[in-house]
């Protein structure tokens, strides 16, 4: 019973993460979901993918970091790593989970735009104004 009442206020939050007015509401249900589920693996990614939309970059790491430490082989989460970590500045960190992501079979075409990204930044300030490379998330 209370597995349903989660994933349905887990439902309820994704659609809240597509509108930036509300993505904070989102991270609030998230958080609680979290909080009595700490294992819900959906929840935790979802909420690092909602602090990243925030632009709360160390925020969407620990989230994904919990994902990661429940599952090593998530792909998305660890590319959602890579990406928080280089627009944290942190490249070795994002080259580690870039990697991390391949292994565990993220799409090779988005993981070579973030490592030409890599090669090519000179600093964390001149990254993704126009947010052409968003971690891979599909609301259900």
């Amino acid at each position: 019973r209370m597995w349903g009442y989660i994933r349905s206020l887990y439902e309820q939050a994704l659609p809240l993460m597509k509108e930036p007015g509300t993505i904070q509401e989102a991270i609030e249900m998230l958080r609680l979901i979290i909080k009595v589920q700490p294992d819900f693996q959906e929840a935790t990614y979802a909420l690092g993918y909602a602090h990243f939309l925030n632009g709360e970059m160390d925020e969407a790491i620990g989230a994904w970091s919990m994902t990661v430490d429940a599952d090593p082989g998530n792909s998305k989460a660890c590319f959602g790593l890579a990406l928080a970590h280089m627009k944290s500045g942190d490249y070795e960190a994002s080259r580690r989970y870039a990697r991390m992501a391949r292994e565990g079979g993220y799409p090779e075409e988005k993981l070579a735009q973030l490592l030409d990204e890599l090669d090519s930044l000179t600093s964390p300030d001149d990254m993704y104004e126009d947010m052409t490379i968003l971690p891979a998330f599909d609301p259900a």
